[in-house]
């Protein structure tokens, strides 16, 4: 058995009545099982406040995650909001790891540490791993993703790149207890009887292209030409003119990347006569396919989305939800950025505990043939995990 509490608070500016609402709304004398640990997701004024750190002193385990605009539990839901998910059991061991700094040049070691030392407190191999990754400029979420995922072998991978209330995200921060940084992975892998359950969705199928293209030239993340055509040119035979490329930085697109896993929702991050940088890897032969992403779209695929799960749970049975939509969804649909947040928490009307999260960058698993699962790093997708 798998337990969740949950607890939020937007005492934003006063840290002493923002930990006695958080505790007012735990039983932690009589609710905790053997085992415990602490998911806090939070506006990153929390943290700047000294909320975090007085929360932690209060608490009688460890306690992760990391900045975000925007999360829900229960029946609340705010872009300044913080919010905890204690989970606890007696079959089910938690163990954390925080690895040292993460940059272009020393990417592998640091990820790698993080999983070996996580991994060593456990008896046997995790059956899923939530993972805290900053958001930086010159490290993309996929590359560390990736990484992460060739340390565990491709065990589930379910997290977020975290994110800030700055355009620069430079008040971004993952944490473990009182460490917070900017430039570090938070790890928490889960071992024991779970059955982690993934759903995704990210753009209405109404509002995706008919037309395919072959990526035909590309180094790592930046593709050069598209059937055989420089990447502005094939722009051009599908009507987008270079006057309107700017925009397309806030337009997704399709990846099928022949794997058997279904399509993946990415970002065009820049456009340059030279191509897209994009938010995945782009690697030749891969198919893609243009997109529109509104408000119809973004509130369309959640409730898609928590109503798969939701009938999962009915039939299956469940602890708790954990849910990470991306943050540009909440930027579509503004002004009414807390619509989407709104959603998950009628939708879900308090049938089962949940959290859910905005996201840098959506981290989960998906479907491929035969049932295996692939890790992946997706934009614009709502996407979630039943425990």
């Amino acid at each position: 058995m798998l337990k969740f509490m949950t607890a939020s608070t937007a005492q934003v500016d006063d840290p002493e009545a923002a930990v006695a609402e958080i505790l007012e709304q735990l039983d932690l004398a009589q609710g905790l099982l053997k085992n415990s640990v602490g998911i806090i997701v939070c506006y990153n004024d929390f943290i700047f406040s000294g909320t975090l750190d007085s929360l932690r002193e209060h608490l009688p385990f460890d306690v992760i995650g990391c900045t975000v605009i925007g999360s829900a539990t229960g029946r609340t839901y705010g872009m300044e909001q913080l919010s905890l998910t204690v989970l606890t059991s007696d079959e089910i061991q938690f163990s954390v790891s925080m690895s040292p700094d993460i940059s272009k040049d020393n990417m592998a070691g640091p990820i790698e540490e993080t999983w070996r030392q996580a991994r060593a407190k456990l008896p046997g191999d995790p059956g899923l791993c939530l993972a805290f990754f900053p958001i930086m400029k010159e490290v993309s979420g996929d590359q560390m993703v990736r990484q992460l995922d060739a340390a565990c072998g491709g065990l589930p991978i379910f997290g977020t790149l975290s994110n800030d209330s700055s355009l620069s995200t430079d008040e971004s921060r993952t944490f473990l207890n009182g460490d917070a940084h900017s430039s570090q992975l938070a790890l928490l892998l889960l071992h024991g009887p779970l059955d982690p359950r993934f759903y995704v969705a990210s753009i209405s199928p109404k509002h995706i292209q008919h037309q395919k293209a072959m990526i035909t030239a590309s180094e790592g993340y930046m593709v050069s030409e598209v059937n055989n055509m420089p990447f502005i040119d094939y722009l051009a035979s599908i009507g987008v003119q270079k006057e309107t490329l700017t925009a397309l930085t806030t337009l997704p697109f399709m990846v099928d990347y022949g794997d058997g896993a279904p399509p993946v929702a990415l970002a065009i991050y820049s456009i340059s006569p030279e191509g897209a940088l994009c938010g995945g890897l782009m690697p030749v032969g891969a198919w893609i396919t243009f997109t529109e992403i509104d408000y119809e779209s973004v509130m369309e695929t959640a409730e898609s989305a928590l109503r798969s799960a939701l009938e999962d749970v009915k039939k299956n049975g469940a602890n708790g939800i954990l849910a990470i939509p991306c943050l540009t969804r909440s930027l579509m649909i503004s002004p009414n950025v807390e619509d989407e947040m709104k959603k998950t928490v009628d939708l879900i009307d308090e049938k089962l505990p949940f959290m859910m999260l905005y996201s840098g960058g959506e981290v989960c698993p998906l479907h491929a043939e035969a049932g295996a699962l692939i890790n992946r790093f997706h934009n614009y997708t709502y996407t979630l995990v039943v425990l």
